[in-house]
């Protein structure tokens, strides 16, 4: 615990990128979480073998075998007790689909079950995050509807997340990194794997080599 604490000290006091991030990663090859902000400024070091996003203030991580609760304000481990059920890992890619529908809109569906269509079923914060966009699957890849109906930001990523605090994550190239709603790139892909941003962090795995 105090070599956790000790890094997490570290990250701190320089407030800087962990060296040599931006170097790529060969596929498939071993990473550590750790937990980065807006600016991609490590505020907990990549030091995790796996990590969860941030809920209500709580993040869940594995060290080795141990599962240990996070906080995010102040930034580090809390000292509330980690449950059976608390789970360390990201939650899934979304699971609603993209269909096209009348005219050059998609539909977004839930299954079989409509979501939203544009010239029948209106918006939902429920579908669309209190976001302008919702990410959904389209075939084997994954895209951005708008509240049009159309495909935001062009070509289909490899994987995407839904939109948080601004940011959205997203695969391009075999990489992750974040992008904004106007689909500018302000963390260029470089990540192995990524969450969402909550409470201003989100959880990214780089190599574990890297220097």
């Amino acid at each position: 615990m105090q070599r956790f604490w000790r890094v997490l000290a570290s990250a701190a006091l320089v407030g800087m990128t962990l060296a040599g991030c931006n170097k790529p990663a060969a596929s498939g090859s071993a990473g550590k979480w750790g937990y980065i902000d807006k600016t991609g400024n490590f505020i907990i070091q990549p030091q995790f073998d796996e990590a969860s996003d941030f809920k209500d203030g709580t993040a869940f991580v594995r060290d080795g075998k141990r599962i240990l609760r996070l906080q995010a304000k102040p930034p580090g481990e809390s000292r509330d007790p980690v449950k059976p059920d608390d789970s360390p890992s990201l939650g899934p890619l979304p699971t609603l689909r993209a269909a096209k529908g009348d005219g050059e809109a998609f539909r977004v569906m839930d299954g079989k079950e409509i979501v939203f269509d544009v010239s029948k079923k209106a918006a939902s914060p429920a579908v669309f995050h209190d976001s302008d966009y919702v990410c959904v699957q389209f075939n084997d890849k994954y895209c951005f509807i708008d509240k049009m109906g159309a495909m935001a930001f062009g070509t289909p990523f490899a994987g995407a997340r839904n939109f948080s605090e601004g940011r959205a994550a997203v695969k391009d190239s075999g990489k992750w990194g974040y992008m904004t709603r106007k689909g500018r790139f302000v963390l260029p892909p470089k990540y192995l794997d990524a969450g969402s941003f909550v409470d201003g962090l989100a959880p990214v795995k780089i190599p574990s080599d890297t220097k």
